[in-house]
């Protein structure tokens, strides 16, 4: 299997993912990488076949939180400098997926306050809109689900992009524009994301498009 034909039968890796496997081959010999390709194809083949069994919308992507959420817990040597109240990256845009915006939106539905004006603006933005570049000195940046503590109100629901970042460098590092950032990276959460993105009822967008789209007039 060549890169080619390996990047072809999986359209939908994560960018991250690209690049992992694209490190890989510059540190493998032709053979190894290979192998390696032929690995990947078959995990990413049985966890989209196994999430497949799951009904489909929101539960599958709940259990693709659970996976992601169990693969980042078994990781106890690197320590992390997130903390309750740091929100930076609650200032960033966000891609969700048409599914997580139906179990948010629901939240919303069922009573769960935001500010609705801001939803409204942000959902009007570009993919990569300049604005998400300012970060948190634009006072229209926050994340309508980000309370006054600077925690997030959906914690438990949050999507999975939010549950995969998480940075090495100090915490403050992430307040300013220029500083140097690391931020984990878990290739194992990478390829489980990948494998879901291979439903093909699965689409992906920034969040309050995604979450205006489900709501509609309601």
């Amino acid at each position: 299997m060549s890169l080619n034909d390996f990047l072809t039968q999986h359209p939908r890796l994560t960018k991250s993912f690209k690049n992992f496997v694209h490190d890989f081959q510059e540190k493998m010999d032709a053979e190894t990488f290979t192998s390696f390709l032929h690995n990947l194809d078959a995990e990413l083949s049985r966890v989209s076949g196994e999430l497949q069994t799951v009904s489909p919308d929101t539960l599958r992507a709940r259990t693709l939180h659970q996976l992601v959420d169990s693969e980042i817990d078994s990781e106890k040597e690197i320590q992390v400098s997130c903390f309750k109240g740091c929100s930076a990256c609650c200032h960033m845009e966000v891609e969700i997926t048409n599914h997580e915006a139906q179990i948010l939106s629901q939240l919303i539905l069922d009573g769960h306050p935001i500010d609705r004006n801001r939803l409204h603006r942000q959902s009007l933005r570009e993919l990569q809109d300049p604005l998400w570049k300012q970060g948190m000195r634009n006072q229209d940046n926050p994340c309508v689900f980000l309370n006054s503590e600077g925690s997030c109100s959906v914690y438990e629901h949050r999507p999975v992009m939010c549950r995969r970042h998480s940075v090495t460098t100090p915490a403050k590092n992430c307040e300013t524009l220029d500083a140097t950032i690391t931020v984990r990276y878990f290739p194992k959460v990478d390829l489980y994301i990948s494998a879901a993105n291979e439903d093909s009822t699965v689409l992906i967008g920034p969040m309050a498009k995604m979450i205006s789209l489900e709501l509609g007039g309601r």
